[in-house]
């Protein structure tokens, strides 16, 4: 059984988000022979009083480590003995290294403490999630934007912010039920935004308690529509507290409450594009408009979409950006192009925040100094990605592929910002083109709709139009 489905099988039996941490403190232990046997009279205890309102147990390794091999021995007896069988275990032990290293640390994790998840390190990148996610049966959650104070001087550096990315590479570090994210409570902004990044993920959002963090806040802001993806856990409030079981009983309680509150509130509330800054960015700068319109095609049409504005709106541009950062991960190659007009300065953009040299087809031949079809350094047989804005019948995209087709570079991915859903898809296709969309026309229609910035007269007017164009 995957650590998903006992997950999601406890939730269903104890109707329970609550995670009870394990993070034992000597002075806190009771008396016994040694310290292996105080952590298992402590742990025993904690366990039988609480297994019946958890959805998992949450171990700390650095507070067992601290006690020596005795410790050791006693995570590694609790891990596999005391925990019901039925219930997941969520190693806390935050690792993260080279890939032979990370294989070691996997077999520990897993095979020596029988963890069914583990909390790990991103900062090594893919190489050290992998020996972790190889096991199918397994899950990771990846530490992305932490409870504690001065996280934010490492987490929420650059643009996009470093949770932010680690948020979406984390997504293609293993299957779904795979990956999850650890993001504190302490921080709702975040929650909030991860959960926009990644709509499906499961979070766990330590913080709360101790720590310090709204539970109310953080479940309006990390739980899915359908009640869960979120994993509570505390660790103090229960296992210092006098009645363990009426302290987690009651935070169990708590978490329902505001569970059925928020869900409400999700099922009842439309549905949000998790583009929504982006798509309600396009339309108040007026780089969506709706009206009458002769595209260059000469066909008319009741909107468009003027992308040559971003430069003018950086904020808008950054989310521009972002979106096509996205498709990133479909189209490795050595450089990226951007097609004239309005792709290049996104294209200039995006390759400069991915570290991927640019070069650019002209969109009339030099008739003079070097005569070059395509601008900027590069040499034949090397991959290129193609920058686009705006997908119509993928005509200027299909002739900028050409120019450098005819110079020896292979051209086989695209990435735009908006399919406008009128056939472009299938002629780029045709020419051995596959195109990556950020957007479809259709999902930023139904968001202007949603939000009230176009009424049902214009949004059925476009709609006709798209699907008749």
């Amino acid at each position: 059984m995957s650590f998903i489905e006992k997950l999601t099988q406890t939730i269903e039996k104890n109707q329970s988000l609550l995670c009870v941490g394990l993070d034992p403190n000597e002075k806190n232990l009771p008396e016994g022979d040694n310290i292996q046997e105080k952590l298992l009279l402590w742990a025993g205890n904690i366990i039988s009083q609480t297994k019946y309102l958890v959805c998992c147990y949450k171990p700390n390794m650095a507070f067992f480590e601290q006690f020596g091999l005795e410790g050791l021995e006693a995570l590694q007896v609790i891990c596999r003995e005391l925990i019901p069988a039925d219930v997941p275990v969520l190693l806390d032990a935050k690792r993260g290294d080279i890939g032979s290293t990370a294989e070691a640390y996997a077999r520990a994790c897993f095979d020596i403490y029988g963890a069914d998840a583990v909390t790990l390190s991103p900062y090594l990148g893919y190489d050290a999630i992998k020996p972790f996610t190889d096991r199918a049966d397994k899950a990771v959650f990846v530490l992305c934007q932490t409870s504690n104070p001065s996280a934010k001087e490492i987490q929420q550096h650059g643009i996009p912010t470093l949770f932010e990315h680690v948020a979406k590479q984390s997504q293609h570090w293993g299957a779904a039920e795979q990956v999850g994210l650890v993001v504190g409570a302490t921080q709702p902004e975040a929650l909030k935004r991860v959960r926009e990044l990644c709509p499906d993920a499961w979070i766990l959002a330590p913080g709360v308690g101790a720590q310090g963090g709204n539970l109310r806040m953080a479940l309006e802001n990390g739980l899915r529509a359908d009640g869960l993806g979120m994993i509570v856990p505390v660790s103090r409030s229960v296992m210092n507290a006098e009645d363990p079981k009426a302290a987690a009983e009651a935070l169990r309680d708590e978490i329902n409450r505001i569970r059925i509150d928020v869900q409400i509130k999700l099922l009842d509330a439309p549905k949000v594009s998790r583009f929504a800054e982006l798509i309600e960015g396009l339309y108040d700068t007026g780089s969506v408009k709706f009206g009458e319109f002769t595209l260059a095609s000469g066909k008319n049409s009741p909107v468009y979409l003027d992308l040559r504005r971003l430069v003018s709106f950086p904020w808008l541009m950054k989310l521009a950006v972002e979106a096509y950062a996205e498709q990133m991960h479909n189209t490795p190659c050595d450089l990226i192009a951007g097609v004239p007009y309005a792709a290049l300065p996104i294209a200039s953009v995006l390759a400069s925040q991915a570290g991927i040299p640019m070069i650019y087809p002209r969109k009339e031949v030099k008739t003079h100094g070097t005569g070059q079809l395509v601008e900027g350094v590069f040499e034949a047989g090397q991959s290129v990605t193609v920058i686009e804005d705006v997908i119509t019948s993928g005509g200027s995209l299909i002739t900028a592929v050409e120019s450098l087709r005819s110079l020896g570079l292979k051209v086989e991915h695209a990435i735009v910002l908006v399919d406008r859903e009128q056939g472009g898809m299938e002629k780029l296709a045709q020419a051995g083109i596959t195109a990556h969309p950020a957007l479809k026309f259709s999902e930023i229609l139904e968001h202007l709709l949603a939000t009230k910035k176009i009424d049902k007269e214009q949004y059925t007017i476009v709609k006709d139009y798209l699907s008749h164009g």
